[in-house]
């Protein structure tokens, strides 16, 4: 199984992928706290407690990447380091990748919009997306089994 991981400051969307390239699992971690301390703990309190139930091999996290808004950047890159952390706790390979990287070998195109990347998952999975980030998640995912 490989696992695709789209963080962002408020949620962490992980879908698994068969060596079929089948989506078994969609995953969504997240909180409403509007405080970012008290959405950062949660949020990682509810991945690391889900963690060792979740059947993967290897996984792919999308590399935090630069907001213009400072808060917003380091928010982010908090969480994929969580993300990060509790899959080496585990001792599950995982590598990670820069946006453009996994959009330019899945996609085909290094600067695909939203819009690209539904279209694109949509034609290989169907329409079993209930948000963008399940996705981006649902690529990465590919990524990592087809490049990674």
């Amino acid at each position: 199984m490989y696992a695709g991981f789209d963080c962002s400051s408020k949620a962490i969307h992980c879908v698994l992928i068969d060596d079929n390239e089948m989506i078994i699992e969609q995953i969504k971690f997240s909180s409403v706290h509007k405080d970012f301390e008290f959405r950062f703990y949660e949020i990682l309190d509810k991945f690391h407690d889900h963690l060792s139930i979740i059947n993967m091999n290897m996984a792919a996290i999308e590399s935090a990447i630069y907001i213009q808004n400072a808060k917003a950047t380091i928010a982010i890159a908090s969480i994929v380091a969580g993300v990060k952390y509790g899959l080496h706790r585990l001792g599950i390979s995982f590598a990670a990748v820069d946006n453009n990287t996994w959009k330019r070998q899945v996609i085909g195109k290094g600067n695909a919009k939203k819009a690209d990347i539904m279209a694109f998952a949509v034609a290989k999975w169907g329409e079993v997306f209930p948000e963008q980030d399940y996705a981006d998640a649902a690529c990465i995912a590919l990524w990592r089994k087809k490049y990674g």
